[in-house]
């Protein structure tokens, strides 16, 4: 070798080991040999040249053993760079010192394109960035937390030792420096810190709560987040935030009284203090299908004429009835069986009962409650309908098994015959009901989309002049197989399951397409009243819809009447009145359909104003109206409807006889088969215009 050569090997040499930062060259192999490293890479983790190369003998895989993450990483890095051509490589990670600190190293490696023994050859430069690394995640844990007491602590083989802390946390802790294991097993807000001494001690990062005492002696609720910031001696360094969530943990214990609160509600029924429907339903659903077929029998039972109870004594009576009625079916339950009110007066039971036995196990329940009579002078006898089905198939629904028994008991006939309880099990007939039911249902989209209903018109007489004043619209069913069905058939199945809004809305449609008919071709327009589900009240703004049809095809409001059913009054007056509200400021007509068939008729005209009644064909049973009670109350009902401004209509009329009655009394009109049945719409159009001298 030459003399300048020399030379300048020698100020290489000194060049390198001058320098602060660790300069090494490497064979990229398995171990990432060291082949040559300045004296910086090996004072930096703690050792000489000779105890780094007898300890790892120069295989950098061995010294980061204890780090199998870190020199994973790398790895990777620098397979990254290779693979992709790159000739540069960086990496950040920890190193394990000597004396068992952990440094934070910034590491840039530079591949030469060098190839010694088959290996690629690669030159590193380390510079320990570990001050600033501390400095920076001190100030990241403090900053992305909430402001509260800050500590740091050391983890030791013994517990914690606290390095440093703010003031916060000394007006907390007071003397509370240091946490031994045996304090922590003393103190009963530390548990959580025993619980996580392992994770601790692992460098871990954690998140815990703690529920210590203030000075005052009161319980403060602290969520803690942990963070390991450093290591010496092998000991990790932790940097605690702790944040005050008592606020939070008081709102929480108020959240959960609540949700007990509602949750209560939500399976108790108001009116008896029971289980509800919703309660009953999951309760039976589940034991069901745990018990063999025929084990249990679900009644429906239903108390009558308890409308005419609750219209006469109030509602707060009829409840009181209701919660009795609900107590004494409980009293005769066995274990395993249950009961809830599932709405109105109708009660499901579910019993744990063979066929044989069912009727007496009812009977002594009906008796039971009827024992309020006992020692009474005046004896006011309560009666059951009951429905039952036998639970043969465990895998039905609990609501399929209340619908059941619900035919079942809808289905007995001669109910006045005075029995405290009638009784009729589900049936073959009952089951062949539920099948045309459900042929209907799986039709009814389809025959609306088809147009197979088809609207009527009833005409209404004017009794004073003998002409065609208006119409009722009615629906029919032209089924393309059954022929013409009448609405009996589907109606009260639509009205159960909610189909009935549409039906309605496409009846009004079809009644406004005719008005506008009428008046582009110049007739005069009759109008024309609708009937109005009481589901419709479901909806905040149900007077929209009908609005909104009538403004599509123009029709002027005072066209259009709108019949609600008396029996929806009773239901809440009050609110009945807004409906009326509702439909008048819409500059619709409002009448009450089948007035009379309630108990309570003529007190609720006080609180409603509708624009028509229709006298129920109750009134009108026999041909020539033999009772002078039954005229006197006629005449009563019309007299008061003018003085209240109300257009009276008789319906349901069927005689000559009828018909001149109630012209000499002054009803204002007449609807019934004695003048016309419910026409299509072209037989109505060739009528109408026809004077009526009969």
């Amino acid at each position: 070798m030459s003399k300048d050569t020399d030379f300048t090997n020698i100020e290489y040499d000194f060049l390198m080991n001058a320098l602060d930062v660790s300069v090494s060259r490497h064979l990229i192999d398995e171990h990432y040999t060291v082949v040559w490293a300045n004296n910086r890479y090996y004072e930096m983790f703690g050792y000489t040249k000779e105890e780094y190369e007898s300890l790892f003998h120069n295989q950098c895989d061995l010294f980061y053993k204890e780090n199998p993450d870190d020199w994973n990483e790398l790895v990777n890095n620098v397979a990254k760079a290779f693979s992709k051509g790159e000739r540069k490589y960086e990496h950040l990670g920890r190193m394990r010192h000597r004396n068992g600190k952990k440094l934070w190293i910034k590491l840039m490696g530079f591949l030469t394109g060098e190839v010694v023994d088959g290996f690629p050859v690669s030159y590193s430069v380390m510079v320990d960035i570990t001050r600033q690394m501390l400095t920076q995640i001190e100030q990241t844990v403090t900053y992305n937390n909430f402001p509260g007491l800050i500590a740091k602590f050391k983890v030791t083989d013994f517990g914690f030792q606290l390095l440093d802390a703010n003031k916060k946390y000394f007006d907390m802790f007071k003397n509370k420096v240091n946490f031994l294991i045996e304090d922590i097993n003393s103190e009963i807000y530390l548990d959580s810190i025993y619980k996580y001494y392992d994770d601790f001690r692992n460098g871990k990062y954690i998140c815990f709560p703690i529920s210590p005492q203030n000075l005052k002696g009161e319980i403060v609720h602290m969520q803690v987040i942990a963070e390991c910031i450093d290591w010496e001696d092998d000991k990790p360094i932790y940097l605690l935030i702790y944040s005050d969530v008592t606020k939070l943990v008081e709102q929480n214990k108020i959240i959960e009284e609540n949700n007990k609160e509602l949750e209560k509600l939500a399976f108790t029924d108001q009116t008896t203090g029971g289980m509800n429907r919703t309660q009953f339903n999951i309760i039976a659903n589940e034991i069901i299908s745990l018990s063999p077929a025929g084990t249990y029998t679900l009644v429906w039972l239903n108390m009558q004429k308890f409308k005419l109870i609750n219209d006469l004594a109030g509602n707060i009576a009829g409840d009181k009835l209701l919660k009795y009625i609900y107590n004494c079916i409980k009293l005769h339950l066995n274990e395993g069986e249950f009961v809830t009110r599932i709405f109105a007066d109708n009660f499901t039971l579910l019993l744990k009962e063979d066929k044989k036995n069912i009727n007496s196990r009812l009977n002594a329940i009906v008796t039971h409650i009827n024992r309020f009579n006992d020692n009474k002078d005046y004896k006011y006898m309560l009666y059951f309908t009951a429905g039952a089905y036998i639970i043969n198939d465990t895998s039905l629904e609990i609501t399929k098994i209340q619908d059941r028994a619900n035919v079942a008991s809808k289905s007995i006939k001669n109910i006045e015959n005075h029995e405290l309880c009638i009784f009729n099990f589900y049936s073959k007939s009952d089951k062949e009901k539920l099948i045309l039911e459900k042929n209907i249902e799986n039709r009814m989209y389809e025959a609306l989309e088809k147009k197979e209903f088809q609207v009527y018109l009833q005409p209404k007489l004017e009794l004073s002049t003998q002409v065609i004043c208006g119409a009722e619209a009615l629906v029919r069913w032209v089924h393309p197989v059954e022929g013409i069905m009448p609405p009996n058939e589907f109606i009260p199945l639509f009205e159960k399951n909610g189909f009935i809004v549409q039906l309605d809305l496409y009846v009004f449609e079809e009644v406004c397409s005719t008005l506008r008919k009428w008046i582009d071709s110049g007739l005069n327009a009759v109008k024309i009243s609708v009937n109005m589900s009481r589901y419709h009240f479901s909806f905040k703004d149900f007077i929209n819809a009908y609005k909104e049809i009538a403004e599509k095809y123009s029709i002027p409001p005072h066209l259009i009447e709108i019949e609600i059913t008396e029996t929806i009054v009773f239901k809440d007056v009050k609110v009945f009145s807004e409906i009326i509200n509702e439909i008048h400021k819409n500059g619709f007509k409002c009448s009450i359909d089948d007035f009379g068939s309630g108990y309570s008729s003529i007190n609720m005209l006080k609180d409603i104003y509708v624009d028509t009644i229709k006298l129920d064909r109750a009134f009108f049973k026999s041909e020539r109206l033999d009772s002078q009670r039954e005229r006197d109350i006629i005449v009563s009902i019309i007299d008061l409807s003018k003085k209240l401004n109300m257009t009276t209509v008789a319906e349901g009329i069927e005689t000559n006889f009828q018909k001149n009655f109630l012209r000499e009394i002054n009803c204002d009109m007449l609807q019934g088969y004695v003048f016309s049945k419910p026409l299509p719409i072209k037989d109505f159009e060739k009528l109408m215009f026809q004077k009526y001298t009969n």
